[in-house]
């Protein structure tokens, strides 16, 4: 017992020691892996939100040596689903290998599936690191997203603070066995919205749903896995799917309060932006001529960034969405406005080559994405 203790030891630290990230999470036998877990003393969000001159100095050196095209890769991330039109082949791996994109979403597929697909991607690195990946591995859509797993219970089902932990748990071992680091979830929007929303939130009313995200997001975090809060600024409570149609909050922002309280209380290492359009808002903050909130300076950067002050990753919903759709050059708008991660874009590598362009040049908005391209970095170094 002692010995196999100090393996898992050395291992770990092995893992740690390759420029502060583990660049592989298992080892097979046969068709199971092994699960190597990284000893974290602390959990990611206080990692991330930590001030460390360490760290810092770090991202400034891989920043420095990285190319144009590699800092702009850091900003995009390509979804993987031979099941939903994504052919991993010509989607994700030539995308990866073509260091115009950094990082991918296993979106749906099998649990074998993303496993091979994970250990090949590894070796595509910049600059020693290698693609973030991510899920939606929400308790409602799990079995979904991953066929062949069990069913689990819906979000709207987890009535006790016990039932999300078992819950996340169960979510988390499924992403060590494949190798993801991010949770595209939870859902803190309210449950009124039955075309979208509905049994993927903890309810309609927002101290429970603040209470439960909040188990939930310490539950994944304390594992070393970043957590996400959607969709900013609020789903819940409009009316329309924006996976179909423009969706559009008139008025104030009702859930704006929740999405605070969560992001302050416990730190959700990202939030991501929903393509909801706000009108007639009482605060000034109207997404400009009815676009979606992706691509809104207003929404993404004065109400988020500034007004708000989350210092985290923010990642816009997939952009292959129709919301998104209708509003032309949603992907580069929505870089423009101030996310950190575009998700799913159309053209991967027509986005690499304005976003590098940008940082080339050194204009405003170049910097604005070095900054990003930081935050982004500083996650890698975290896992």
């Amino acid at each position: 017992m002692v010995k196999s203790a100090l393996l898992l030891t050395a291992l770990s630290s092995l893992a740690l020691a390759c420029n502060g990230q583990s660049t592989a999470k298992h080892k097979h036998i046969g068709t199971e892996p092994m699960i190597i877990k990284k000893q974290t003393p602390e959990d990611i969000g206080n990692r991330y939100y930590a001030a460390n001159a360490a760290i810092d100095k770090r991202i400034e050196e891989l920043y420095a040596a990285m190319t144009p095209q590699q800092r702009a890769a850091q900003m995009i991330m390509v979804a993987s689903s031979e099941m939903l039109g994504y052919p991993y082949a010509t989607t994700v791996k030539t995308s990866v290998q073509a260091q115009n994109a950094a990082n991918v979403l296993f979106l749906k597929g099998t649990r074998d599936q993303f496993i091979k697909q994970h250990d090949e991607l590894v070796g595509y690195k910049i600059e020693g690191l290698v693609p973030l990946f991510a899920c939606d591995c929400e308790p409602t859509l799990l079995h979904n997203k991953f066929p062949g797993q069990p069913k689990m219970d819906a979000t709207a089902n987890l009535k006790t603070e016990d039932a999300v932990r078992a819950s996340v748990d169960t979510i988390n071992h499924l992403m060590d066995e494949i190798g993801i680091s991010i949770n595209f979830a939870p859902i803190v929007d309210i449950a009124k919205n039955a075309a979208v929303i509905n049994k993927r939130s903890f309810g309609n009313d927002p101290a429970i749903i603040m209470k439960q995200a909040g188990v939930f997001i310490d539950e994944t975090q304390k594992d070393g896995k970043a957590a996400t809060i959607k969709h900013f600024p609020g789903h819940g409570a409009v009316t329309g799917d924006t996976h179909k149609q423009s969706v559009f909050i008139n008025g104030k922002m009702t859930e704006l309060a929740t999405f605070e309280k969560v992001m302050n209380q416990s730190k959700p290492v990202f939030v991501m932006v929903g393509h909801i359009s706000v009108r007639n808002n009482p605060e000034g903050f109207n997404t400009e001529n009815d676009r979606p909130a992706t691509t809104s300076r207003k929404i993404v950067t004065e109400l988020l960034r500034e007004k708000m002050g989350f210092k985290g990753i923010i990642t816009t919903d997939a952009m292959n969405m129709q919301a998104s759709k209708n509003f032309p050059d949603a992907d580069w708008e929505a870089a423009k406005a101030g996310v950190d991660l575009v998700l799913m874009p159309a053209d991967p590598a027509k986005l690499n080559r304005l976003i590098a362009a940008e940082i080339t040049k050194g204009s405003a908005l170049g910097k604005q994405f070095e900054a990003s391209v930081k935050r982004m970095i500083k996650l890698k170094l975290l896992q």
